[in-house]
């Protein structure tokens, strides 16, 4: 049995969505191995402690979130002279995530306070307000990859909004029948299902 060499980390590695590449964080840095180990093919530094690391869908970039520091960047595996950094400034950042089609990033402010959508394309932005989460929970893509549903929190009260993926223009919002919306997904046949969390508040008693 053969094994590879050592390798630091930080408790966060990845396998790209191919299964041909290993993305390892160090701290400040990652490294991008071959999936057998043999070989080392990228090792990118950065200002900061990296906080999250996301392959895209189609295997060609890593999304990098620093966030202590409100920055993500976006490396290629192809080209190192191409790079993309992203700052959310005071508004903090919580989470990142790809879109569908490997060319739009998304980054969820502190607090939740707005989901922003960037373009590796031609650097325009989107934003929506008041994300319920700032993970994997609560966003949903159609199964056609056209429509994004999203959980929102507003005034006390879950919403759900559909957007186009193609301009990302609100198709759809609505309340949901929930009292704390814990997930959404969308099915097969183009529903969206939404649930509650397990917690319950029950009366007080008297003695």
């Amino acid at each position: 049995m053969n094994f590879s060499d050592l390798y630091e980390h930080s408790n966060i590695a990845r396998y790209s969505p191919d299964g041909a590449m290993l993305a390892v964080c160090i701290s400040t840095k990652i490294l991008v191995l071959e999936s057998s180990y043999s070989q080392v093919l990228h090792n990118w530094s950065f200002p900061d402690t990296v906080t999250q690391i996301e392959w895209s869908p189609d295997s060609s970039m890593i999304l990098a979130a620093l966030g202590k520091s409100g920055l993500a960047f976006v490396k290629s595996i192809s080209d190192d002279d191409w790079n993309c950094r992203v700052d959310e400034g005071t508004a903090g950042l919580s989470g990142v995530r790809w879109a569908p089609d490997s060319r739009h990033v998304m980054t969820v402010s502190e607090f939740q306070l707005r989901l922003t959508i960037w373009s590796l394309v031609n650097k325009t932005s989107f934003y929506v307000k008041n994300p319920k989460f700032s993970g994997d929970r609560g966003i949903a893509f159609s199964p056609n990859k056209k429509y994004m549903a999203l959980a929102e929190r507003r005034d006390s009260k879950d919403y759900i909004g559909v957007y186009s993926c193609k301009d990302w223009a609100m198709v759809k919002h609505f309340q949901a029948d929930t009292f704390d919306l814990a997930d959404l997904i969308w099915t097969k046949d183009n529903y969206i299902i939404a649930w509650d969390s397990c917690t319950q508040v029950s009366p007080p008693t008297t003695s």
